[in-house]
């Protein structure tokens, strides 16, 4: 049975359809009609482009699957490998999240201490198909925020829990399977540590990435995120508050220590105010719960990542993140008319000619966003210690 695709066919290629279909045979689906929709606005995905498939079946219920493709207009591969990073994602959601879920279910975790993501449906790795079909988490009350606006206490805590969670995983399998953990972990590929991005990026990155590279390895060192920010995140909403969250797009997973997390989702998903309040109370929150996710599996968040380890790694990296952070609100705090086309060439120069970097054509009000949210890092990096300000001389941000 062949389907008749509609809709938003831009950069599906007649191999993709045919994966489509089959997926869409094997949830049983015996219509005709396969409808198709793009998903966000520009700026809202880097890399890749997110399309939803609709489907009706013959009893009047409707199936969604979302699709995550390589646009044919974006050549990501000439900052990030492409394949790599949907490689990536395809092991987290083949292999990784399904090995946490064999052990939470092993050890006998209450349903509401499994750590969720979505489903995932089918991955498709033939290089420029590269097709991943998800589950379309609208259809479960699932919501995304306004990119551009801070967390708030409540809901950073909510996603920290999650992270404690996710961190906690990688420590079980240490413990009680380390062949499994060091299998996973040397199946995935940093893109950032891609030799040709280093060495066209050497003035702008390489300070950080010897000490992301310096820990790789560590007996600390955890599966993480790598791209958590308030766009890869999904909310429930209940009472007009965030109730439970998930995490999209695992693409950026890496080997890493838990603090690269942690500092990239606060760094950049929050105000000044809100982290001149609560910075310390979450530092102890996301290290209770980890403690706590721990004990489901007989293990001590003190033995596995003691505090004063945390406290170590978090000054260590601070200061590293608040640079990456420089580069990371500047995409992520623009309009969708700002957003720019990511497309470099081979023979451009990484440092120089990433659009996102130019802030000249940004809206005063974006550009007031951007320093507003960079100046108040800068200050939360005074007022932790991760930078002393008899050390360094920053100038106003213009």
């Amino acid at each position: 049975m062949s389907y008749e695709f509609k809709g938003d066919l831009e950069n599906i290629s007649q191999r993709q359809k045919e994966f489509i279909s089959e997926v869409l045979r094997k949830q049983n689906y015996t219509g005709t009609e396969v409808i198709v929709e793009n998903i966000g606005k520009k700026g809202d995905n880097y890399g890749s482009q997110v399309k939803r498939i609709k489907v009706i079946f013959d009893n009047g219920k409707e199936f969604r699957m979302i699709a995550k493709i390589l646009p044919d207009s974006m050549k990501v591969e000439n900052q990030m490998n492409s394949y790599d990073i949907f490689t990536n994602e395809a092991i987290l959601f083949n292999e990784v999240l399904p090995k946490f879920k064999e052990m939470q279910l092993k050890y006998d975790l209450p349903e509401e201490e499994i750590f969720k993501y979505p489903i995932c449906y089918g991955t498709l790795m033939e290089r420029m198909n590269e097709t991943i079909l998800l589950e379309d988490l609208v259809m479960s009350n699932f919501t995304m925020l306004d990119k551009t606006k801070p967390l708030y206490n409540e809901t950073v805590k909510l996603v920290l829990k999650d992270v404690a969670k996710f961190h906690a995983m990688s420590y079980v399998l240490r413990n009680k399977e380390p062949q499994m953990l060091d299998k996973l972990l040397q199946s995935l590929v940093n893109p950032m540590f891609d030799p040709k991005n280093m060495a066209q990026s050497q003035n702008l990155m390489t300070p950080w990435l010897k000490l992301f590279l310096c820990d790789k390895g560590s007996k600390y060192s955890v599966i993480q995120h790598g791209d958590l920010w308030t766009n890869n995140i999904m909310f429930q909403i209940q009472n007009n508050q965030p109730a439970s969250c998930v995490f999209l797009d695992y693409q950026m997973s890496r080997d890493s220590l838990p603090v690269s997390d942690i500092h990239y989702f606060i760094f950049n998903c929050t105000d000044y105010e809100t982290r001149s309040k609560h910075y310390h109370e979450w530092m102890d929150y996301y290290h209770s719960e980890l403690d706590r996710y721990l004990n489901y599996f007989g293990l001590k968040a003190n033995y596995i990542y003691p505090r004063d380890k945390l406290d170590a790694d978090l000054n260590r990296y601070g200061k590293a993140y608040l640079g990456t952070s420089f580069f990371v609100l500047n995409i992520t705090l623009r309009e969708a008319q700002e957003a720019g086309t990511l497309v470099i060439e081979d023979n451009e120069d990484r440092t120089e000619q990433i659009p996102m970097l130019k802030m000249g054509t940004l809206m005063e009000k974006t550009k007031e966003a951007i320093k507003c949210r960079i100046e108040g890092l800068i200050e939360s990096c005074f007022d932790l210690g991760y930078m002393n300000k008899n050390l360094l001389s920053i100038e106003p941000l213009n």
